[in-house]
């Protein structure tokens, strides 16, 4: 019976470890992951590590090309950036599509006579406006790469982000736009008022929606790296600015294209127009309104409560929904709207700035208060929790350590986010939104800043920005120059004016030949 028992008892690292309730730390600490003695195999492990948010084991044997391979990200990313493409270009050939017929229409109405337009003539407009519209989303992804600078998200949630949003979420929007239009279509064949319904009614609600799905994916992905306000509001603007940027192309290149074959006004002036209003002026509303759903989602992922995790999303949803609705509301309906707009919108911007500025100090603090508790038990250096809890001590680490070689910069790079998710993964130790099982990552943490710390630099007071080498390899680099034009001059010839050269034969250095004869 014993036996029995022994041959079907899984071993002992794979029985599941009890990391809630009372004396769950205790557990923990005494169990494989605990003792440092799991590794990539042990499923469990490895699932409540997933459960949890928390990065898995990475198998030691599996490293360059090999690992890239095998990790599903690489894939998932590769196949969203396939069918951005695909978006891309379906819409803007049904917008070009959609121009070409309603330009033949209207001109053939008032003229008598239609105007072909060619798709070669489309694609010179597309490049003419696709430039004026890189000016504005450069500017906000500039902007909005150096607001994430304690806890980086990774580039490709940045790509995936920004993709989403120039692409997919313009893509569903622009249908379920289109249908939500003629559904509110009233008045005979044509309603002038169907565009201003849709508007306000259809276009703030579904437009917030696609540009947040996004963000929902990659809390779900990757939660570890979603750990403050700053983090999230980064991936929302993206997503914002992406969808700006395409809407932005489609509707400068109908303006231009109207301009020139309909109107048969100054097709770059109204270009340029139209640039100064959407592209400067009110370039803030969709990146403002998408902040709020931000807002709203950072403040779901550090609690524990499960209502505020459910509610607070919708909120942030709602608040960005409403906020559009009333951009668009006051845009169509006032005459001077885009006055009134400017100053509540750039408000918004500014009230939305000081607050993050509040959360910056804030994620400041928590960052040197959770490495002081880990200072208090020995395991990292006394300096660290001031030290990395400076963004300019750290640029300025980061900095240094990048002119003394690639790795140096490197381990720099990796003692500065080991210690950096360490205070995070503590702080939502503390919060209850992760269990026991963060007492590993956090071993893993420590043990991976303890390796980096070798060649990283770890604080930058008494550190020379640039190396003190450099200026010896220099003199050095100099002196060797000196030398090589001195032996140059030495090897030169007598110049004009001097001494000929001897002719005839050599003379003896014996007796008799000095003085020379005659003399």
């Amino acid at each position: 019976m014993t036996a029995d028992a022994n041959t079907w008892r899984p071993p002992a690292k794979t029985t599941p470890v009890q990391a809630t309730g009372r004396g769950a730390a205790a557990r923990v600490s005494k169990s494989a992951e605990g003792l440092g003695q799991s590794d990539h195999n042990d499923r469990p492990a490895q699932f409540r590590r997933l459960r949890n948010g928390l990065a898995r084991h990475k198998d030691p044997n599996v490293r360059g090309i090999r690992r890239i391979v095998r990790n599903p990200y690489v894939w998932i990313t590769l196949g969203l950036t396939i069918s951005y493409l695909v978006m891309a270009f379906l819409l803007l050939r049904d917008v070009g599509n959609n121009m070409i017929t309603e330009i033949a229409a209207v001109t053939e109405e008032n003229y008598g006579q239609a105007t072909e337009i060619t798709w070669g003539q489309l694609t010179e407009a597309y490049l003419l406006v696709t430039r004026l519209a890189v000016y504005t989303v450069a500017a906000y992804i500039v902007i909005f790469i150096l607001l994430d600078r304690l806890r980086p998200t990774t580039w490709s949630m940045k790509w995936l982000a920004f993709g989403w949003g120039a692409s997919a979420s313009v893509f569903i929007s622009y249908y379920v736009n289109s249908w939500a239009a003629l559904r509110m279509q009233t008045i005979g064949p044509v309603d002038p008022s169907t565009g201003a319904r849709a508007a306000i009614f259809s276009a703030p609600f579904v437009e917030e929606a696609a540009k947040a799905t996004i963000l929902f994916a990659l809390a779900i992905l990757m939660r570890r790296r979603m750990v403050g306000v700053h983090q999230v509001v980064t991936l929302a603007g993206l997503s914002a600015v992406g969808f700006a940027f395409t809407e932005n192309i489609v509707y400068y290149i109908r303006q231009y294209m109207y301009s020139v074959t309909i109107y048969g006004t100054d097709a770059k002036a109204e270009l340029q127009q139209i640039f100064q209003l959407r592209g400067l002026l009110l370039s803030f509303g969709h990146p403002l309104f998408t902040s709020l759903i931000a807002i709203g989602m950072i403040i779901a992922l550090v609690n524990r409560s499960k209502l505020v995790r459910v509610l607070a999303p919708v909120a942030g949803y709602l608040a960005a929904a409403f906020g559009h609705m009333l951009f668009n509301g006051v845009a169509s309906v006032l005459p001077n709207g885009a006055t009134y707009l400017m100053i509540g919108g750039w408000a918004g911007v500014v009230a939305l700035l000081v607050f993050l500025g509040f959360r910056y100090v804030h994620q400041i603090r928590n960052i040197r208060a959770r490495l002081t508790e880990f200072v208090q038990l020995g395991w990292i250096e006394e300096s660290d929790p001031v030290e990395f809890s400076r963004i300019f001590g750290r640029w300025r680490m980061a900095a240094s350590a990048l002119l003394r070689g690639p790795r140096v910069f490197r381990q720099t790079l990796r003692l500065q986010r080991s210690l950096t998710e360490l205070a995070y993964v503590r702080d939502a130790e503390l919060r209850g939104t992760v269990d026991a099982m963060a007492i590993e990552r956090e071993r893993d943490l420590i043990l991976a800043a303890g390796e980096a710390r070798v060649w990283a630099i770890d604080h930058p007071r008494g550190v020379r920005f640039i190396p003190p080498e450099w200026g010896e390899r220099w003199r050095a680099f100099l002196q060797r120059r000196r030398d090589f034009r001195a032996a140059k001059r030495y090897e030169q010839p007598a110049a004009a004016g001097n001494w000929a050269a001897p002719t005839g034969a050599p003379v003896g250095s014996g007796a008799g030949s000095w003085p020379p004869p005659g003399r």
